[in-house]
């Protein structure tokens, strides 16, 4: 009888965990659907990409996005293991890690090189290349706002530059979380 109760119970626990994950992946992937389409929002209309401009860009600048996110991961992932194992590692072990992560800054820097003095220039003049290093930092702004709330600062005030961009004018503001 005990026993097919805990098999029962393992049974419910494991079905609420499976259904629990599914549910945050399917919310994890929407979130970045969301993410996405408010960029390409916000680039478009900061760049004032034309029809043409936008279809060689996007794909482009989604490769050079998804490979900078992944040195970006391991470069977080190695920082994560040798904090983690901090206590257990040797003076040699942390060189090692050093070196990685320097070959990991190095790669994201050869990436943006690849990418900005080749690659997107293929698709923009060089004027919006350019433009695309500010369009970049201010969509970060922007997002920070948007975690903020509507672009209020730590005291209910208004943070940043008046002049500065509040976001894309072609959707609602994004709840990233």
């Amino acid at each position: 009888m005990n026993r097919k109760i805990t098999l029962s119970l393992a049974a419910i626990t494991l079905l609420v965990l499976s259904t629990w994950t599914a549910q945050l992946s399917a919310q994890s992937e929407e979130q970045i659907k969301r993410f996405n389409e408010e960029r390409e929002i916000f680039y478009t209309e900061k760049l004032e990409l034309t029809e043409k401009e936008s279809e060689a860009f996007w794909p482009i600048y989604n490769d050079f996005h998804n490979r900078k996110m992944k040195l970006m991961k391991d470069e977080r992932n190695t920082f994560r293991y040798c904090h983690k194992n901090a206590d257990n590692l040797t003076d040699e072990e942390f060189l090692e890690t050093l070196e990685k992560v320097r070959k990991l800054k190095d790669d994201q820097h050869k990436l943006e090189q690849e990418y900005y003095h080749n690659r997107f220039l293929e698709a923009l003049p060089p004027r919006k290349v350019m433009l695309l290093y500010k369009v970049e930092w201010d969509f970060r702004g922007y997002l920070i706002r948007q975690l903020r709330g509507d672009g209020q600062g730590p005291h209910g005030r208004r943070g940043g530059r008046p002049d500065s961009d509040r976001g894309p004018k072609a959707s609602p503001p994004m709840n990233p979380l």
